[in-house]
């Protein structure tokens, strides 16, 4: 086999390649623990998402994500396998990046995992990579062999850098770019292999915040992510004294009172945030009395929803590079 760097893609869960590595890997297991019958596919949720590794077009390796049960924003890493050819070159390193990557674009803010006494490497690359030890959670926590490990993934808030993406993203999605990252504005932008997934903005006036700006890819929509990105900006305003957040919305109200929101008068929202940069352009374009306004008391977006490495701090850190193989 060459060296040559790994390309990793998504693709189904029943993609034949997939399936063939997949099978390498419970034999593998079986291996390792053959008084413990392997268990890795028998919690497979119908919103995983694969991810292929390949060398020079040969398949080498694979991992999945994988949501948690609402109200838990956590993904869960599934299924990590390296052939053992193709170990000691970065793969496995590379499939977890992406595999993060994957996660913080679909919301998630944090990613968790098992693994096992009898697999060292796979233990090395996950603390290697900023993964902590964490109780054994459900269904691993009567087994004696198992290991679970956690790292919080927020969102990376978007940097004057990012402008160009962000305008050009919202645009796309029929939402106005002016005023994008203005000073005393916040927004996070997520993105994974396609490119940009998902954006949301906060503007703050006192104790009250303007959610705005929120966009999804069209293939990202109805999984949840959507309801993963909004939760953490709220618990991120709520956690920096934030008590009330509005938002304006004309075609969306379904989502917004899913998601705790009531409707409000349009006078309400822009006294409250009347130097806000979207009051303000609404009231120069004289739109504002076309507008819908909404509210939800940030009493209810507990902080503690936060990952507790990500309060504080809007950019996740990139895992380090180590060759490995895992469960």
């Amino acid at each position: 086999m060459t060296t040559s760097a790994p390309a990793i893609t998504a693709v189904a869960a029943d993609d034949p390649r997939i399936l063939r590595l997949i099978r390498d890997l419970d034999a593998d297991l079986t291996v390792r623990y053959p008084d413990e019958p392997c268990t890795g596919g028998a919690h497979i949720h119908p919103d995983i998402r694969f991810l292929l590794a390949e060398v020079d077009g040969r398949p080498v390796g694979c991992c999945a994500v994988q949501p948690f049960a609402t109200p838990d924003t956590a993904a869960e890493l599934k299924r990590m396998y390296v052939a053992p050819e193709a170990r000691g070159r970065g793969v496995a390193a590379r499939l977890l990046t992406e595999a993060e990557r994957t996660a913080a674009a679909l919301g998630h803010t944090a990613m968790r995992l098992e693994t096992a006494v009898h697999q060292p490497e796979a233990i090395a690359l996950y603390t290697r990579a900023g993964y902590l030890p964490i109780p054994n959670y459900p269904p691993y926590q009567h087994k004696s062999l198992s290991r679970c490990y956690a790292k919080p993934l927020p969102p990376p808030a978007a940097r004057s850098a990012d402008r160009e993406e962000l305008t050009a993203f919202l645009r796309d999605h029929g939402l106005s770019p002016q005023d994008v990252l203005a000073p005393g504005t916040r927004y996070w932008l997520t993105g994974d292999a396609a490119g940009p997934a998902m954006a949301a903005g906060l503007e703050r006036q006192g104790h009250c915040v303007l959610l705005r700006s929120l966009a999804v890819r069209a293939d990202l929509r109805g999984c949840g992510a959507a309801r993963r990105l909004v939760e953490y900006v709220l618990a991120e305003a709520a956690a920096r004294e934030g008590r009330t957040a509005y938002m304006f919305s004309t075609s969306a109200g379904p989502f917004w009172e899913r998601l705790g929101f009531r409707p409000v008068p349009v006078a309400e929202a822009a006294e409250a945030l009347s130097d806000a940069p979207q009051v303000r352009q609404y009231r120069e374009t004289g739109t504002l009395a076309d507008e819908a306004a909404w509210r939800r008391d940030l009493a209810d977006a507990a902080a503690s929803s936060l990952p507790p490495a990500s309060r504080g701090r809007f950019t996740a850190e990139a895992p380090r590079t180590t060759p490995a193989a895992d469960r």
